[in-house]
């Protein structure tokens, strides 16, 4: 039997640990996270699911799109910048940095949001339907810059791209499925993306 020495020992590790490594990982630390880990430029930041997911909602060949030949009038040049990067490097950068922000989207393009959609429009509506079937009575709304703060909820509304976003924590699980049943029927837009949470407060002993 082979007995391996403590400097063998330490390479076969680091080599099975490079084995099993997502390769879109490594090119996202060595180039992409100059500008997607703190969103400089207005780039989408890394983790981020409410950046990601307009962007994601186009599919990913669009996004391979824009990573690969960059997009006019914006700090995103073609392969970031990094020329000497393959086509499949970029490609796995990408599904990398969706994928960590929780989104999973096919290569087309979302179904678009109806004729005529307008992301404020979209909120307001929505606000106005939860405020009227779940609020106490005597609730009311306050806009907070593009979004929409349902009194007596605590629930957030705001709509990107056609994408609806809820957000907040609410008393029960059951408004938690009501809200987003009214969003999807009131919004309109590509998909909702319920982040509503419940807040369960548990007495101490």
């Amino acid at each position: 039997m082979k007995v391996l020495t403590a400097p063998l020992i330490a390479i076969a590790a680091l080599a099975a640990g490079h084995a099993g490594a997502d390769p879109g990982e490594k090119v996202y630390s060595n180039r992409c996270s100059l500008c997607h880990a703190g969103g400089a430029g207005g780039a989408p930041k890394f983790g981020n699911r409410e950046d990601w997911a307009p962007r994601a909602a186009r599919g990913k060949l669009a996004l391979y799109e824009v990573a690969l030949h960059g997009k006019p009038n914006t700090a995103m040049m073609a392969r970031g910048g990094f020329r000497d990067l393959s086509s499949d490097e970029v490609m796995a950068a990408v599904d990398y940095m969706v994928g960590q922000a929780g989104l999973k989207p096919g290569l087309r393009p979302e179904p678009a949001p109806a004729p005529g959609f307008d992301d404020g429009s979209a909120t307001t509506r929505i606000a106005d339907a939860l405020l009227e079937q779940l609020a106490p009575p005597g609730s009311k709304i306050e806009m907070q810059d593009d979004a929409a703060l349902v009194g007596g909820l605590g629930i957030r509304v705001a709509t990107r791209e056609g994408v609806v976003w809820l957000r907040g924590m609410v008393k029960t699980a059951e408004i938690i499925d009501r809200a987003g049943a009214i969003a999807q029927s009131e919004g309109g837009g590509r998909k909702v993306e319920n982040r509503l949470v419940p807040d369960f407060i548990i007495a101490p002993d």
